[in-house]
């Protein structure tokens, strides 16, 4: 049977381990803050650590260079973003009226976007350097494959005259360009956002 001191170090090892696990992630969720509010080029291993509050002899030790340092980071924010859309839609297993369909894509892009937009920035980066850094399509073009998905799950029926993958790809198309006016300008606000959203999606309805 353990005894105090026994217990007192299983504690110890129990949260080094735990701490193994996280300190990465807190590392990572410090370079898509710095990464959203000042894009690539403020990606370093010395901005990242204070922002994180951790010493660069951390980031460099998880992290072997820059460029590893800023493709983990996007990957972390894709997934954040992914795992956050995917538990939106995860109940939706009927067909959805268009109220519905605007509520819930409304929660799912739109209510972070006005509330804090900084991974909607992140993201919209990591488009950007897709443009110069190909490695980073894998992972743009995994995003927009997802975004396709959800958007078909949770839209009604639509016209049949009209391909259902060009309807999917316009409104998925629309809710990345309201949202990119929204952190851009932040003038629309979520009742613009929305009703902006209604006008497209009901051109296409059956």
């Amino acid at each position: 049977m353990a005894d105090a001191s026994d217990s007192e170090l299983i504690e110890q090892i129990a949260s080094q381990r735990f701490d193994r696990r996280e300190r990465p992630m807190q590392i990572l969720a410090a370079a898509v803050r710095v990464f959203g509010a000042g894009g690539p080029s403020a990606v370093t291993h010395r901005a990242v650590a204070a922002e994180a509050g951790v010493s660069t002899g951390l980031t460099t030790y998880y992290f072997k260079d820059r460029d590893d340092l800023l493709y983990q980071a996007l990957t972390y924010a894709f997934e954040v973003e992914a795992e956050r859309l995917q538990e939106c839609v995860r109940d939706c297993d009927h067909e959805l009226t268009v109220d519905e369909t605007i509520d819930l894509l409304t929660e799912m892009f739109f209510d972070k976007t006005v509330a804090d937009p900084l991974y909607d920035i992140a993201l919209f980066e990591m488009f950007l350097e897709a443009t110069r850094n190909p490695p980073v399509r894998v992972l743009t073009r995994e995003w927009s494959a997802l975004i396709f998905r959800l958007v078909d799950q949770v839209l009604p029926p639509t016209d049949p005259s009209v391909p259902r993958e060009t309807v999917v790809q316009i409104v998925a198309a629309q809710i990345d360009g309201l949202m990119l006016e929204e952190t851009s300008n932040q003038a629309l606000g979520l009742d613009g956002l929305s009703a902006h959203l209604r006008m497209v999606i009901e051109r296409f309805l059956r």
